[in-house]
């Protein structure tokens, strides 16, 4: 699958925003990680991931929402994103 110009821009400001908040190197991150069983993201970090998804793309996150498959992985996150704000 060939991503677009926006398609990497969204993955790479996502990729960023669990960086930020697993306070680790961007480049630590890649799609297939999972970001909570590896240990990088803690119970606390993912509320602030949660908000700071909320805040920068204007999306709410629903609590019937807050399931495994929308946050298993960087690559469920961002396929969440994408949906929530009609992306492609």
């Amino acid at each position: 699958m060939e991503l677009n110009r926006d398609s990497m821009a969204l993955n790479e400001d996502i990729m960023a925003l669990i960086a930020e908040t697993g306070k680790i190197p961007v480049q630590e991150i890649d799609l297939p990680l999972r970001i909570y069983d590896s240990g990088i993201i803690s119970s606390l970090a993912m509320l602030e991931l949660m908000s700071g998804l909320e805040k920068r793309y204007g999306i709410v996150i629903g609590p019937e929402e807050l399931i495994e498959d929308n946050f298993r992985d960087v690559r469920s996150i961002i396929d969440f994103v994408r949906r929530k704000t009609g992306g492609n």
